[in-house]
């Protein structure tokens, strides 16, 4: 049981992922399953004869099957994930008692948006898997219950919500807003782009997302921001500008609305 375990630690693999080519070829081997966040730009997902627009923000569950991940903008994609072998699901629901089986269908694609908190979480699960891997007693599957566990409760909640429908047209919003955030421009600007009323872009991206326009925005913004505070001793002001918002008061009362402690507070906890 136990040889059996470390071979299976040993295929639960997790890595950053810059599409730099313009695309990713990912294959049923061994039945592998996928986990992934997009953190920059955004890419178009082929599996099959179906077709994900992803944006930075999402999540994606790949169950076994050839797939392949493509840029959909100028700005080059990055993904942060891991994959590992059906067979480690099996062995989580035998010693752990978790069935994640559910959640990886082969051949079948699942695209979440978390809050930016939960995105947050994942993304720090994966860094410490990858600095972990080298290690003799790496343990992958104990990393691995731990994201799962985090992508469970978002499904359950997402499922538990209305059921919301796909829309080109909110997916190519979505796009527009994530590359070009750091601009400030208002609900208006954005409908008239897109040939709407601001009225009915603003209750179909609701409807479709389960968040409004400027909740996405700023999430899109936190997220970059959170980068700018942990990889730049650039001041509060400056991050501010960079990311869009309007001062550095604003920038200060939206990320304490969406982390729950101030930027100063997140620079200072990632630095220790």
């Amino acid at each position: 049981m136990k040889a059996e375990r470390e071979k299976i630690n040993a295929k639960v693999k997790a890595d950053t992922v810059r599409l730099t080519g313009g695309k990713l070829e990912l294959t049923a081997d061994e039945e592998m399953c996928t986990f992934l966040l997009v953190s920059e730009g955004s890419c178009t997902l082929q599996m099959g004869e179906n077709s994900l627009l992803l944006n930075p923000g999402s999540a994606l569950l790949l169950g076994a099957g050839d797939a392949v991940l493509s840029a959909a903008s100028a700005a080059v994609p990055e993904l942060v994930g891991c994959r590992f072998p059906l067979s480690a699901l099996h062995e989580l629901r035998s010693t752990a008692q978790r069935d994640f089986v559910r959640l990886f269908v082969p051949g079948e694609a699942t695209v979440l948006y978390g809050p930016v908190p939960w995105t947050r979480r994942l993304r720090t699960l994966l860094e410490m898997m990858r600095t972990a891997m080298p290690e003799q007693d790496y343990p992958g599957g104990l990393y691995l219950l731990l994201i799962l566990h985090y992508v469970e409760q978002e499904c359950l909640a997402e499922s538990s919500a209305v059921a919301r429908p796909r829309n080109e047209t909110v997916e190519q919003v979505c796009a527009y807003l994530a590359a070009n955030y750091r601009q400030k421009f208002s609900l208006t600007e954005v409908a008239a782009r897109f040939y709407l009323s601001p009225y009915y872009l603003s209750r179909l991206f609701r409807r479709v997302t389960g968040q409004s326009i400027v909740d996405y925005l700023n999430n899109r913004r936190i997220e970059s921001a959170q980068k700018l505070l942990e990889t730049t001793e650039l001041s509060i002001s400056a991050i501010a500008e960079q990311t869009g918002f309007a001062s550095a008061a604003h920038f200060r009362r939206v990320f304490r609305e969406v982390t729950d402690i101030s930027p100063l507070q997140y620079r200072k906890k990632q630095k220790k």
